[in-house]
């Protein structure tokens, strides 16, 4: 009997990502090639809707790369799939919007927690 795990909206599977426990998640998935880019031994995985997946490493480390599409249900969708699969660390990258008139267009901003009001 296999022990391997599939999950639906991603279409990936835990033996596609064995061993991988940080998975950096853009929304965009354009952004999922622009960052492979920095990657070794990049393989593509799956692309299902805005779920798009490819894996790599850096030096030893295996990476994900999973793009989440836009707004809270969907990244709650990538995260718990990938969490299913596996993955313990997330690295969330790209745009962002702020409640604070001291944070300008252009800024980068390194958050540590998140005002949702979405509902997710």
């Amino acid at each position: 009997m296999s022990s391997k795990t599939h999950v639906h909206h991603l279409d990936l599977s835990s033996d596609q990502i064995k061993g991988i426990r940080l998975a950096i998640i853009p929304g965009d998935p354009d952004r999922v090639d622009r960052i492979a880019e920095e990657l070794e031994d990049v393989q593509p995985l799956a692309h299902k809707r805005e779920f798009k997946s490819v894996r790599g490493r850096v030096g030893d480390h295996p990476i994900l790369i999973t793009s989440t599409g836009i707004g809270g249900p969907s990244t709650s969708i990538c995260v718990e799939e990938l969490s299913a699969l596996g993955v313990t660390h997330f690295l969330r990258i790209g745009s962002t919007g702020s409640i604070q008139p001291h944070i300008n267009t252009g800024d980068i901003i390194l958050s540590t927690g998140a005002v949702r009001r979405d509902g997710a």
